[in-house]
């Protein structure tokens, strides 16, 4: 996992960004494919984590059109899945794009720890700070997912995700996040103060409980238990680590935290899910 950290996702948060386009002519222009690769490289690193399939391609054809939405999201200084006509630069190919993909504007462009246009995007889905649904985290995530398109400008991102286009693997034990086993204690990554989920394909989580535990066996309080609404990708439940302090960290050292998610319905039965997440200080 460290290795991964140090060799993978580092460097690549570090790919240089470049565009053609131009905002004032609504040219949507375009980035380099070794920015494209990277992104894509990206969304893969997140999901081998969540222990999914990290073989996601690029479309360039769906790339095309989730350029032109980015540069609608830039000339308009703001977010829509359903753009009106009337924005500046529109175009059906942008709105198509606009509305099968994870969006985001407003990231900062080659800062010191590399957000910018789509690799700065990639995390901000992930860790989805402020979504009530946590739909972007969820389509990063989506079982059916193969391949996918990203559009960059300077301000904005539009990474296509809304595609079927591989049968869904078995999760036999779910998808949770931050993922099962060791993550690193990073804010692009993961964080135990963050909004935590679990997903499972079809299953009901309204009556679903979580629980958890810290190294040493003592409760962790749980707060905010929610049944996250369904349509964004997989169904699934959410909540936050409560209390006051962080008796449980172990910071610098690695922090141990097991979580049981009971009462799930699979099929019309009641499963229970138990997992152990180390975050460890890279």
């Amino acid at each position: 996992m460290l290795a991964r950290y140090q060799d993978g996702y580092l460097p690549l948060r570090k790919t240089p960004f470049s565009w053609t386009g131009n905002v004032g002519a609504c040219t949507a222009g375009d980035t380099p494919l070794v920015y494209k690769n990277a992104v894509v490289r990206l969304v893969n690193y997140y999901r081998a984590m969540a222990g999914l399939p990290s073989d996601l391609t690029l479309s360039l054809a769906k790339s095309a059109k989730a350029q032109q939405a980015a540069l609608m999201f830039d000339a308009n200084d703001q977010l829509s899945h359903s753009p009106p006509t009337s924005w500046k630069c529109y175009s059906a190919n942008g709105a198509e794009a606009a509305g099968k993909s994870n969006i985001a504007w407003g990231t900062l462009l080659n800062s010191s720890d590399g957000k910018g246009a789509g690799i700065g995007s990639i995390s901000l889905y992930v860790m989805d700070g402020g979504v009530d649904s946590l739909g972007h985290r969820r389509w990063v995530f989506s079982l059916p997912l193969g391949e996918v398109g990203t559009g960059d400008t300077p301000q904005a991102n539009a990474l296509w995700v809304l595609s079927f286009d591989r049968t869904a693997p078995s999760v036999p034990n779910g998808v949770p996040w931050p993922p099962r086993g060791y993550v690193p204690w990073d804010s692009g990554i993961a964080e135990p103060t963050m909004r935590w989920s679990f997903s499972y394909p079809g299953a009901d989580f309204s009556a679903a409980t979580v629980t958890m535990k810290d190294d040493a066996g003592a409760a962790v309080p749980v707060t905010g238990i929610t049944s996250l609404p369904n349509g964004y990708a997989e169904n699934a439940v959410a909540w936050l680590i409560g209390g006051s302090g962080q008796p449980w960290s172990r910071a610098p050292a690695d922090t141990k935290l097991s979580v049981t998610v009971s009462n799930v319905k699979v099929g019309g039965s009641a499963k229970s899910f138990s997992y152990d997440v180390t975050f460890i200080k890279p």
